[in-house]
């Protein structure tokens, strides 16, 4: 499969997990699409104050992959500012959520992988 920028598919997506403002989503792949490896394939761009709340993974897990600007990352207790190149991985049952706390906009890549079977 090739899909061009142009056709992928963008969407708005207000309070993620009980997060604050709305982020904007295009879609790499959709899920039906993704051989039943992924539910989300998507570059999220995150305006500043905008959020995605606290929300666990597992079986399930979560990669977050940094690629503009600069996010608030928290894992369970853990806090750090993730910037481009920078990647936050959760599973396991882990809780994560990420905060755009700067003046600008923030993008990452953001894939959740269904569980091995």
């Amino acid at each position: 499969m090739i899909r061009k920028m142009a056709d992928m598919r963008l969407q708005e997506r207000p309070n993620v997990c009980g997060g604050d403002g709305v982020l904007h989503a295009r879609h790499l792949v959709e899920a039906s699409e993704s051989a039943g490896k992924a539910s989300l394939c998507c570059v999220m761009t995150i305006d500043p104050g905008c959020s995605i709340g606290p929300h666990p993974h597992g079986p399930d897990a979560e990669m977050y992959y940094i690629l503009e600007g600069e996010l608030e990352g928290k894992e369970n207790d853990q806090v750090v500012t993730l910037c481009a190149g920078d990647v936050m991985f959760t599973s396991f049952g882990d809780v994560h959520s990420v905060r755009n706390v700067t003046d600008k906009p923030a993008k990452m890549l953001a894939v959740v992988m269904k569980p091995v079977e």
